[in-house]
Formats: structure tokens, sequence, C-alpha cells
């Protein structure tokens, strides 16, 4: 039964539901706490700097074998690290996911020794990377990655998936969620492509805002904003390198996300592991303190990631020792270091404040704001998991919240007719991504890298599982791994025998620098494969399950129907099945600019004078070619927009209301992302071709029209000069709805 068949009522329902607003829906504010700052009074340096200090699980876990889903904790290092070094925070699995119960013995484990044993029964707060679901936690909602979340341009399933993980890392007692990626995708070759919400600041903004407060509904789980600042757009396209970037590019493309997240009650933000200009980030007042803390009035929690500190004298050779370099992060503004397997931090920097290098004060601000944290979450009341509440976990709800997400987020990119499939037609499945759930989940799925089947649940359908679900007539061949040729000949040969052949290709899991790679095309492999069944004549359907685009012209050009799977999740075959066969009609639209080449990697907001010779404001068919562009997606039906209506003109700094009429055209329901889009015609400094400035998804019936309004301000179209600042150039602008394009004039 597809989900446009879903009773209005529910719909109703799950929209009236998402308008409550939430406790955390708003700025988080420190506020004065008589406990912490009683806390404080009492504590020993010691004490303090190890609030300061996180480190991983392995650094207190018992060496040998261990049982799958749990770990065994090592007595006396857990002891050393909270009754020695008195740590803050503990986080991180060891090797992979653990059981529900794995999770709540472990944290129960760890809060015994920290609340009872240790002289003033601070509690531990533990953290994950709970990046798309809780995909540490063995029985947990595995989500579609955030490139995937982002295509389907529906904010009420941004804030359900926050909302389901919040659930799921609070039932497991891990209340601190490294998540989510704020990161503005603006390089598709970078690794930790996925993690992002594509290439648009806008997108990126509004979904993450949903997610956060999603995430932190119930006023006991962190969400963390990562990674603070410009991480996503290094030099060369590989994970921790250097930046060089201008205040202009932060402050239009990537500071604005964080300031929305901290607007929607953010609680904790990490710092980027790279440069910007040569500064490490987490070595920087400006950044940190200037602005993150002065500017956009972030008063949570600064933590830095893995290993961070130590980089700054060991990679980044700005701090000549490693002492240095802990003196130079604290002044900077930061208040806790992964650091993550050892004591050097608390060491050094106890030595610095007794030294009268830094102040204890200093130490006290961070302190303070930790321990507020902690109490904030709930943490000195019930540090425990609440092993009453196993029905957070895994429920048929969140499962289905989950596929439902999958589905909106297929993206149809090309189509002639032959889908969706006819369920008596004779097909063959081929391609890796066919037979393995690494292509379907992606990093950060039950291991670090997220490349382990065998560590998925029993039962996790893969996507030749799914399809044989839908027809009878359907044949496998792997034709070809994800790098290697297994039999292609056998597949061309079975392709000559059926009536639609579905090559699903793409990547498997990889996470951060191990998802480094010096060429954006697919795999060679994988191109003979979809070479060789397309040779056949067989009508064919490419299936795309991967973190990033990856270069397949000229056979996507080829093809009789592309569909863009993203890594969908564990959800992930059915609901890609479901499209194929009809049962869902597609509705995902392109978070990113697909390129056609490995060097043709333009964004879809380049500027005017980016194209060069072309003096048209529309996109050529020259060198700023896509392969598919920014917001492109079909459906299974068709959409008309007309009446487009904006004001003639709008004052400086007034509101402003576009309004479009959508029609569904097609002979069956659907859902259509609306995306508003504007350009200036002429501006102080080069404009960009367009930008985006609002979204909605709606939903209509055959034959069914609805005018769909947005709600602007001038605000909204201001850019960054030289040095920073945000301003508005009163002059003529255009705004773009679905091929209209409707002229307005900003006034003095």
């Amino acid at each position: 039964m597809s989900d446009l068949c879903l009773p209005r009522y529910l719909t109703l329902l799950l929209m009236l539901v998402m308008m409550v607003p939430s406790a955390y829906a708003q700025r988080y504010q420190f506020t004065p706490s008589d406990r912490v700052d009683s806390l404080i009074a009492e504590m020993t340096l010691e004490e303090k700097v190890g609030q300061m200090t996180q480190v991983t699980l392995t650094a207190i876990a018992a060496d040998g074998p261990r049982e799958s889903g749990r770990v065994n904790l090592d007595p006396d290092k857990l002891r050393e690290a909270i009754l020695t070094y008195h740590v803050g925070s503990l986080f991180n699995v060891i090797d992979e996911a653990l059981s529900l119960d794995g999770w709540r013995n472990l944290i129960s484990e760890i809060q015994d020794v920290a609340t009872r044993e240790s002289r003033l029964g601070i509690p531990i707060i533990y953290g994950v990377d709970a990046v798309h679901g809780h995909n540490y936690l063995r029985e947990g909602t595995i989500f579609p990655h955030n490139h995937g979340l982002a295509a389907t341009f529906n904010r009420n399933l941004a804030r359900r998936a926050g909302e389901v993980t919040g659930d799921e890392v609070l039932a497991a007692g891990t209340p601190w969620n490294f998540a989510p990626v704020l990161d503005v995708g603006r390089s598709a070759p970078w690794p930790r492509f996925y993690e992002t919400f594509g290439e648009d600041v806008y997108v990126t903004s509004e979904m993450g805002r949903e997610v956060i407060v999603g995430m932190q509904r119930s006023g006991r789980v962190a969400a963390t904003m990562k990674h603070y600042l410009g991480y996503s757009a290094p030099d060369v396209p590989r994970d921790r390198a250097p930046a060089n970037l201008t205040e202009r590019q932060i402050r239009e493309h990537f500071l604005p996300p964080f300031q929305k997240a901290i607007d929607a009650g953010a609680m904790t933000i990490m710092v980027n592991s790279g440069d910007i200009d040569a500064e490490p980030v987490h070595a920087s007042r400006y950044w940190l303190t200037d602005v993150l803390r002065d500017e956009l009035g972030f008063e949570g929690v600064i933590v830095s990631d893995w290993e961070d500190v130590i980089f700054l004298h060991t990679r980044h050779k700005i701090a000549p020792t490693l002492k240095d370099a802990v003196r130079m992060s604290v002044e900077a503004g930061l208040d806790m270091s992964m650091t993550p397997s050892d004591y050097d931090f608390a060491v050094y920097l106890a030595e610095l404040v007794r030294e009268g290098i830094i102040p204890e004060s200093r130490i006290d601000e961070s302190v303070r704001r930790i321990l507020k944290l902690k109490e904030d979450l709930g943490l000195f009341d019930n540090a425990y998991p609440d092993t009453a509440a196993p029905e957070l976990v895994a429920t048929e709800a969140s499962r289905e919240a989950a596929r439902l997400a999958a589905r909106e987020s297929i993206t149809l990119l090309s189509n002639d007719g032959v889908l969706p499939l006819d369920r008596g037609a004779r097909v063959l499945v081929t391609g890796p991504a066919a037979s393995s759930l690494s292509a379907l989940a992606g990093g950060w799925s039950y291991i670090w890298q997220g490349h382990d089947d065998a560590l998925f649940p029993q039962g996790t359908p893969t996507f030749i599982d799914a399809v044989r679900t839908m027809a009878s007539d359907v044949t496998y061949v792997a034709g070809a791994d994800f790098s290697e040729e297994i039999d292609i000949d056998a597949a061309a040969r079975a392709a000559a025998d059926v009536d639609v052949a579905v090559i699903a290709v793409g990547e498997s899991g990889y996470a951060e620098w191990m998802g480094d790679i010096r060429d954006l095309t697919l795999p060679d492999a994988q191109l003979r494969l979809i070479e060789a069944v397309q040779a056949t004549g067989t009508p064919t359907v490419i299936v795309l399950a991967q973190g990033r685009p990856r270069i397949i012209h000229p056979y996507a050009d080829q093809a009789n129907a592309v569909v863009m799977a993203y890594w969908p999740g564990t959800e992930g075959a059915h609901a890609i099945a479901d499209v194929l066969y009809g049962e869902y009609s597609p509705s995902g639209k392109l978070p990113f600019t697909y390129p056609r080449h490995p060097n043709a990697l333009d964004t879809y907001d380049y500027k005017f004078n980016q194209d060069f010779g072309s003096p048209s404001y529309e996109r050529t068919t020259g060198l700023l070619d896509p392969q598919y562009e920014f917001g492109h997606g079909l459906s299974y039906t068709t959409f008309a927009y007309d009446q487009l209506l904006v004001p003639s003109s709008v004052p400086a700094g007034g509101a402003f209301e576009v309004a479009v009429r959508v029609t569904n055209t097609g002979d069956r329901p659907g859902r259509e992302a609306v995306l508003v889009f504007s350009r200036q015609h002429y501006a102080s400094l080069v404009p960009y071709m367009q930008r985006l400035r609002a979204f909605d998804k709606i939903e209509l019936q055959p034959g069914e029209s609805t005018v769909v309004r947005f709600q602007l301000s001038t605000d909204d179209l201001r850019f960054a000069t030289r040095d920073g600042r945000m301003v508005l150039e009163p002059g003529m602008f255009d705004i773009m709805v679905g091929g209209l394009t409707a002229t307005f004039e900003v006034v003095e």
C-alpha cells in the first residue's frame, strides 16, 4: 500500500504533532545553578581539569576477547579514569555496536563508580556518534544519511528522525549525541559529504534545525552541532585537510547553519579538526570566543574532535610541545578535549594553572558549563539508563518513520517510461549494491566504517531480497563487486534474456579519511558491468547507492532510468523496491549538483561570470553542464506551476509573500518539493546566479491544485561583503519557482 494512500487524518495528526512547540526549540541559555556553584567551590584543581577531559571507551575496557554486543570493563582502568583523573566524559564504542542491554550494563557500571565512589559523586556524561539514527545500537533505527534526508525537502521527516534518534540514545543511557553535521557539502569528493545536508546553506540550516529540535525534545538529550567551522570545504577534497576561506565565504555559506542551530537550542558544539587560512579552529580565539560566544551567543559546551589538541603539536605544527597545545586550545575557548586515550591534557592543564599561565577562573568557566549541561540533562538526579522504557527502541512507528524517510529521499533522475516496473516483467538484478547491506546504510553503521555486513541485524533485507518480494521472475547475477569484476559476461548473458536489467552500483560503507579517493568516477569494474549490460539492448535501470555523486557519464545518458538512492538506511531496500515497482511515487530532489565530469564540480549557486562567454541568466549547455542539477527529481505523476505572484516592489527591511499555484496534472497522487530561488540583477560584488530562499513539501491528488505561499523578508536577500558584514543592496531581483520567473524591486 502506498504511503500516498495514508488516510489524510493521520497525515494531519502528524503535522499537528510537529507544530507543538518544544521546550528546547529555543536558544539554550546558561542559567546560574546553586548546585553547580557549590560543586565548583568544593572541587580541587585536579577534579576541575578532569571534567574537561574526555576519553574513549577503549581506555577503560578490559583486554582480551569480548562478547559480541557487549564490552567488559577493566575495574582498575575505570577507577583510574574516574577516581584518579576525574574524567568528566566517556564516549565511543569498541569495534562494533552494542545491544541495548550491553549499553545499559556498561553505562550503569560506569555511573556506579562515578556517582557512588567518587568524592563528589559527579556523574559521567557519555557521548556517541548516532549520526543517522542510533547506529551504534544493535536494535537501533537507522535512517538515511543526511544527504538523503535532505533530498526529502521535508522538515517533518527531519524532525522525526531527530526524535527517534533522541529516544534511542536516551534509552541506551548515552544522552550526548555527536550529531547533526552542519557542514555544508561544497566539495562532492569529500569523504564526509554524505554526512552533510548537501551543498546549500539554507537546506542545511533548515534540516539541521529540525533534527536538533526533534533530538532534544525530551530535554534529556544534548545534540552537537559539528564541525564548527568550514570543515567541509578543504583546499583538497580529503578529510581534515586545510581550508583557505575568506570571511565572506564563511559568513555566506558556513556560519548560518550554526547560528540557526544555536537559536534552536543546540546544547553543545564540536570543533573542526582542520584549519582556516592556516589557523586551526580549535586554537582560534577569534572563531571560538569572539564569533561563537560573543557574536552568535552560544552558551553551551565546546568539545574538540578526536585527538585534535594533540594534533596542534603533531600535525598542525603550531605548538612546540603538547603543553603548548593544551594552553592554546583552552585560551582559545575550548571546554572539553576529546583526548581520547590518555590523561595528558588534564595533567598539563593543571600544571598551566599552578604556573600562573592560565587562571583558575578560566577553568571554572568551562567546568561550570560542563556541570550545568549534566544538570540540565537530569544526570545529577538520575545518571542511569531508563530500563523501564524499552518501548522507545526499534518500535514499529520508528521503523515506519525510517522507511518513509527512505522512500521520500529516493530521487528519480531520469525515466523514459520503463519505470515503474511491471510485477510480471522478467527482471535481472546485478551489481555490487544489490546484495550489500553496507551499500544501503553506509558509514557509521554498527561499526565506524559501516562496511561489515555481518554486523547488521539478522534478517535485514538487501536490495535483491526486497525485489524478490515484489516479483517472482527475478534473476540475480553479481556481475562485479565495488572494485573488481566477478562475472560480467554472465550478467550480460542473463540481461539478454529478460525484459529489464536493474544495475545496482555505488559505494560500500566508509567514514572519515578512510573514504578519501583520488577519482570521483565510479570504479572501472562497475562501469564495465553497466556497459556490458547496456550493450545487450535490454532496457536498463541504474540504481545508485552511494555517499557522494560518483561520475557515471556517459552510461547515465544511455540508461532508460536512473534512480539515486543515496545511503537510505536499513529500511532502504524495501523503499527502493517500493519506488521501482510503483508502490510509492518518487518525490526526492537532489540537494546537490550531480557532476557530469570529474573536474566539473560547480555548485548550483555559481556566479554570473563563472560561465565565461555566456551573457544569459540561464544555465548554458557549455562547461556548466551537470549530469543533474540541484533540485532535480522526477515523479510518476507530473506537476504544473502557474500564477507566480510577487509584489512589484518591496521596501528594504520589509517582508513579502511569494505565491504560486501547483497542479498535479498526472493520473496518480504525488508529493512535490516546491523550491523558491532568487537572484539579484546587479550588486557591488558579483552576485550568485541563484540562491535557494524557501521550500515546502506538498501532496496533491490527480487533478488537484493548491496555492503554495512563502513568507520572505528582504533580509533573506542579503549577501556578505569582503569584511563579512551581511548587507542588502536595493535593486532588481528575480524570484524563480518551477520554471517561472517574476521580477520585483527592493527600494530604499
